[in-house]
Parts: structure tokens; sequence; C-alpha cells
């Protein structure tokens, strides 16, 4: 079973070893970071600890990404045609999570079939493609196998011996988890689901295998809610503090909605969610807020769903134990993201089901276990139905895998899987300006900008104009992306490169302070400053921002030899 999984796996993700990094995102995550793309390095590693891509905390991410970097590469020839080193990490890691989710499952219920099908889905179902064929998003199948593997450590505790040792040991993995990705923080809440069933921890339902229920036997004594709740403290500390520090390094200023908006969006999603799990079309890399956001008959339809299913599970946990964990497990492990903290410009994203869809399918597993009785004919029939289910969405994962090939391709799918999406509009805009194709991407451009609640589009754009040196354009484009968010770095940046060339230094050097500010860690922000400070005959100061350009990427030619021309204007070539 387990090289069924890796097969099944190999034929629909193989496909991406052929594929280039995006410039969604691994550009920053990856080619164009240049702690990143420069190894293990102790620049780098306390760059991971600290500052992290775009600010936020999840330290192993960018670590698995050095790593990569030290294997496979960080030539532009590695990341171009080609990056399959990149690719193929995130490939076995999925695998990993896969075959280890399915030994967890047997040796937790002594279950074979029912436990193989849950791992089967996990392992090739479509709105799984996202976390594994984008480089990008190494800190879900990272997290994932952490989070797996943390679960089989705390069995093992519970069956061999509740020692330190083997406390210490789920809780490291744990940790591990949460530093490869903060959405895991449920976890402690998943232990206490599987404590009900089917560990029979709390009470003894109709559905517990063998092992449990021969201990856990009439008259023997059980742990207690509240001695259940107490075992796992230091697992919620340590879901706390990471919580605490996701919270303080996040950005949750853009796109932020309040109120009953965010309770639409939350309640829409939840149900969205699953009828993409149960018919897996129309996926996109981003499925975009609706232009209003409001309380209506579809949010209140999707809550009464929601509150019905969560009724049943609760009235009918003795006698389907399944449904009331495998729903609950989905409900807990989603709540992180379903937008109650809104954040950015999205409705929901595939990546966001990558372990709380395990839920579902352990209710559909056992629920089809239990349907089919002790009956050998049934048992043969929903047996062929589960081998065709998989077969059907390992066919729509391999040809939804095929539209990350590149970026164009990715976007163009997404629009034709969505309505007005301005972010797609705006992605696929940029894949055709690097490709010069400048007015395919204006058109684009312009749909995107007529929402005129983002700057991005008017600030790439800008970009865009500035190559094209139509610099009066990109000025008016950069000051309207400023009013929509004054606090757009790159806005910032591109206008102060302009104003300079202008030799309106003073206000060049106001808005390339204010960029750096807002994103210290960009080094083209600070090799920019430093050349207005150079025209405003400031040298010492210009040799600052060279000199931290030089620290933030070291391998840039460019940044050594402007530093080292300016040092020896200066009278200090041996500095």
């Amino acid at each position: 079973m387990c090289a069924c999984l890796a097969i099944a796996i190999a034929v629909i993700y193989g496909q991406t070893l052929g594929y280039p990094l995006l410039s969604y995102d691994d550009s920053q995550f990856v080619w164009e970071n240049p702690q990143v793309k420069n190894g293990f390095t102790s620049e780098g590693i306390h760059w991971a600890f600290t500052s992290g891509p775009y600010g936020e905390w999840y330290p192993l991410s960018p670590l698995s990404h050095m790593l990569d970097c030290e294997l496979f590469g960080s030539s532009p020839k590695a990341f171009g045609k080609s990056a399959w080193g990149h690719h193929l990490t995130n490939v076995l890691l999925h695998a990993a999570t896969s075959i280890a989710l399915f030994l967890f499952w047997w040796r937790l219920t002594g279950e074979l079939w029912p436990s193989a099908f849950v791992a089967a889905l996990f392992a090739v179902h479509p709105q799984h493609v996202e976390s594994v064929a984008w480089v990008a998003e190494r800190k879900d199948v990272l997290s994932g196998l952490f989070f797996v593997l943390t679960l089989a450590a705390w069995l093992g505790y519970l069956r061999h011996g509740r020692s330190l040792l083997r406390y210490l040991w789920v809780a490291v993995l744990f940790a591990l988890g949460l530093m490869s990705k903060p959405m895991i923080v449920t976890l402690p809440a998943v232990l206490l689901l599987l404590d009900y069933w089917p560990l029979g921890r709390l009470e003894v339902t109709d559905d517990l295998p063998e092992w449990a229920r021969s201990a856990m036997r009439p008259g023997a004594l059980r742990p207690g809610a509240m001695r259940l709740v107490l075992e796992k403290l230091p697992l919620v500390a340590l879901s706390v503090l990471d919580a605490l520090l996701t919270v303080r390094t996040h950005n949750y200023g853009t796109g932020t909605i309040a109120g009953s908006e965010r309770f639409a969006v939350a309640a829409n999603a939840g149900v969205d969610y699953v009828l993409k799990f149960v018919l897996p079309i129309d996926l996109a890399a981003i499925y975009p807020l609706p232009p209003v956001v409001e309380v209506n008959w579809q949010v209140i339809g999707a809550v009464v769903i929601e509150v019905a299913v969560s009724a049943a599970a609760v009235a009918g946990r003795r006698r389907w134990p399944w449904l009331f964990v495998g729903w609950f497990w989905y409900l807990v492990m989603l709540t992180p993201v379903l937008g109650v903290v809104q954040s950015g410009f999205l409705a929901m994203a595939d990546r966001y089901m990558y372990l709380p869809s395990i839920g579902l399918s352990v209710a559909v597993a056992w629920g089809g276990l239990r349907l089919a009785g002790a009956s050998a004919k049934r048992r043969r029939v929903l047996g062929g139905i589960a081998a065709a289910t998989v077969v059907v969405l390992s066919i729509c994962a391999t040809w939804q895998a095929s539209f990350w090939c590149n970026d164009e391709t990715l976007w163009r799918h997404s629009l034709a899987s969505t309505i007005d999406n301005p972010q797609a509009e705006t992605n696929l805009a940029d894949a055709l300006a690097e490709q010069d194709r400048f007015d395919e991407a204006a058109a684009h451009y312009e749909l995107a900008l007529n929402q005129k609640t983002w700057p991005v589009p008017f600030t790439n754009m800008a970009a865009m104009r500035i190559r094209q040196k139509r610099f009066d354009e990109a000025q008016r484009l950069l000051e309207q992306a400023l009013e929509i968010e004054p606090g757009a770095a790159a806005a910032h940046g591109h206008l102060g490169a302009i104003l300079a060339q202008q030799g309106q230094f003073a206000a060049a050097e106001e808005h390339l302070r204010r960029a750096c500010e807002l994103e210290a860690n960009n080094a083209q922000f600070h090799y920019t400053l430093a050349f207005v400070l150079v025209n405003e005959k400031r040298m010492d100061d210009a040799v600052r921002e060279f000199a931290r350009a030089v620290e933030l990427d070291p391998a840039n030619a460019m940044y050594q030899n402007h530093l080292a021309a300016t040092l020896a204007q200066l009278g200090q070539l041996d500095a």
C-alpha cells in the first residue's frame, strides 16, 4: 500500500520536476531572496528566525529552501526551465506524509482499507495540488509531515507508556510543525477528538477498534475529561506562543474586512470547501473576495447547513463517532483560516484544505465501512467505488497540476475558473510584461485597475511603464497606488527612483526612506537610496546604504562594485 501511494504521487507530480519556479511568491521565497538563494549563511539563518518571508515567523520553511539551494544550486539556470530539485523536495515530503498518514490510521484503528482510503484521498486529491506543485507552499507539506508524525508520536506515548521522554518527543515534533506553518495550532483539539474516537478514552462508543475496546473494558477507570485536557496543556502553551508570534508578525492590514463581512466570508467558505472536496472542479490559485460582502440568503443557508451537520454529528456521536470526529476535525483545523481573522483579498484557498480534508476523508471512509457492514458483496461494491474514486481523482489532480507549469498558464486557468479576479488579472499581466508583451499586459492591468481597491496593479503597471520609459504615466500610477494604500513599499520605491531621475533628490529620498522602513530587508531600496545620497554629495550616508544592500545581498557584484567605488572616492579603498 505504501508503494502504491508513492507510485500514484510520482505519476501525478512527476511532471512538476520539469517546471520552473513561478513569479508568484516563489520569487520572494526563493530565487529573488538573497537570504535564501545563498544557502546556509549566518545572516540567512538569523533572518529565518527573526524576519523571515514577509516578516512572518515559520523559520523551518525558509531553512528548507536554503537546503534546496545548497543541494540543487541557486544560479539562474537552477531556477529556470527546470527547478527540479526544489519541486522534488515538495513531492517527497507529500509522499512521506501520505505514507505516514496511512500507517498512523492503520495502527490507530486496526482497519487496513479505510486507513488506505484516507491516505489515498490525501495523496491524490486535486485540492492538494497547490500545496505540492507550488514551491512557495513548502510550509504546507513540511508542516503536514510534522503534524502526522506528532499524531503518531502521541499514539506511541499512549500505547507504550506515558513517559516524560515520549511526551517531550511529541512536543518537539509539534514545535517543528509550528515552525513550518502556524496553521497546525489546533492540533491539541484534534488530539481531544481522537481521545473520543477511536481511542475511546472518554466513553465507549459503538465503533471502537478491538484493542481500544479491550483496553477500556467495563469497569476500567477512564481518565476523565479534565485530565485529558490537562495532559495537553504543554502543547496548548506551544500553540498559544506560536499564535502570539503569528499575530505579531503577520500583516493583517491589506484588504481587511470587519464585522458581519468576516462572518459571511467564513460561513460561505465552510460550505464551499466541502463542495470542492466532493466535486473538485474550477480550482484556482486565487479565489477573490466578492466586490460586495454581505449577509444574504446564501450566507444564511451556509450557516444552516453547518449547524445542522454539527448538530447531527453531536447527536449521533455514540452511533457514528467517525462522523463526529471527522466533521469537527475539519472545522477545528480550518478555523484559523476561515476568514474570522481576515488578511488580504482571499475568500478561500485550496492550500488551506491540506490537513482539514483528512477529517472529511475519515468520515467518508468509516461511513463506507459501516454501510458495508458484514456483507462481503457490499464490501466489494464499495471497494470498487473507492478504487474508482481514487483513479478519477488522480486523473483530475494530474490535469490540475499541469496548470502550474508557468505563470501565464496558471493565471489564465484561474481567470477561467473565477469571476472578478483582480489578483489573477494582475499576475497574468505581470507574466505577459515579463515577456515584453506590453499591450496584452496593459489590457489585463486595466481590468484590475478598475476595482481601485488594491495598489499592486497600479504599482506593477507603473513598473512596466518605467521599462518602456513612459515615466509620466508611471508616476501618475504610483501616486494613485499611494492614495489607495499609503504604506505600499513598492510604490514608494519606484516613485523615489523616478523622482531621482528628474533631479528631485529630496522628494526621492523621502519616498525611498519610507520604502526602506516598510521593507527593511529589500536590498534594491537601499541601493537606490544610496545613489540618491551620492547625488546629494552625502557620501558617508551613501556608503551606509550601499553597505546595507551588500549585507542583504552579498552575492550581488553590482552592489559590491558601487560600494567599493564610493569608498574609493572617500579615500577608504582599503576598507
